[in-house]
């Protein structure tokens, strides 16, 4: 087992399952699907949790029902919630727009900036970190000095990045050459990976010397949500657990594809199925 930090956002998803895929000047119907947890703290972190791993959440919410609901469904989940901070403000809600392709669309209320202002800074087997800004860079610097670090790429491709193993997917990316040379830029001189992911096209990762590809398992999508916060836990668990990264490339496709065909965005009972088959 494992002792897992993530550094992530804690979300009340609001779903609402379209019709038809969404189209300018379109006129849609709509089921509400309610809400349900989410961000990549949830999504990351309940994976982790099944795979055996101890998971610690970092994050904050409002004191507000959303928040007070957040916090209680991830406690009862099993996840460790004493370092996720509690603001004066709203939450807010994410509304889901999952289309009859499975593909999603996120609409997102302002929230308040910032970091808990509490992190822990005692070592970890992983530190996951998925939260927008350049507060993270200096936490994450002194987190690398002892502590494997995996990272979610910078939104806009800008700002500081120190980590270990950098993850983009190849939409976000802001530079098609020289990705190596881009992702040292941003995670600086302890990166050892940058793991590149192209939805349906499969994954790679790139060393300072080496190049790997997996292929994506094939899978019906049902609903998209969630699917990247899947895949880094399943490349998470892959590295804690002893494998090289293309062992890891290959669990973290499994884990994206479980959630895929599954109409929720935390983990499902597919994955857990996948666990279980991998005893």
């Amino acid at each position: 087992m494992a002792e897992i930090l993530l550094l992530a956002n804690l979300n009340c998803d609001h779903v609402l399952l379209l019709n038809e895929p969404l189209v300018p000047g379109g006129r849609l119907l709509y089921r509400d699907q309610g809400r349900r947890l989410g961000g990549g703290a949830a999504n990351t972190g309940v994976g982790l949790l099944w795979a055996g791993h101890k998971v610690n959440i970092a994050s904050r919410v409002g004191r507000d029902d959303i928040g007070d609901w957040l916090c209680a469904q991830a406690d009862s989940l099993g996840l460790d919630i004493s370092h996720v901070e509690r603001f004066d403000g709203d939450t807010g809600e994410l509304l889901i727009l999952v289309d009859s392709q499975g593909e999603r669309t996120i609409l997102r209320q302002a929230r308040s900036p910032g970091l808990p202002k509490r992190l822990p800074d005692r070592a970890v087997d992983c530190l996951y970190v998925n939260v927008e800004g350049f507060d993270a860079a200096a936490y994450m610097a002194r987190m690398c000095a002892h502590s494997r670090v995996v990272s979610q790429y910078p939104k806009g491709g800008c700002g500081p990045r120190p980590c270990h193993v950098l993850i983009a997917s190849a939409a976000d990316l802001k530079v098609q050459g020289e990705l190596w040379s881009h992702a040292l830029s941003l995670a600086g001189e302890r990166l050892e990976w940058l793991v590149v992911t192209h939805g349906e096209g499969g994954a790679e990762a790139f060393s300072a010397d080496r190049h790997l590809r997996v292929a994506a398992p094939a899978v019906e999508v049902v609903d998209a949500t969630g699917a990247g916060d899947a895949f880094a836990g399943g490349l998470i668990h892959g590295l804690v657990s002893g494998g090289d990264m293309q062992a890891a490339l290959e669990q973290a496709g499994q884990w994206a594809a479980c959630t895929l065909s599954s109409p929720t965005s935390i983990p499902s009972e597919h994955l857990r199925a996948y666990l279980a088959s991998c005893g």
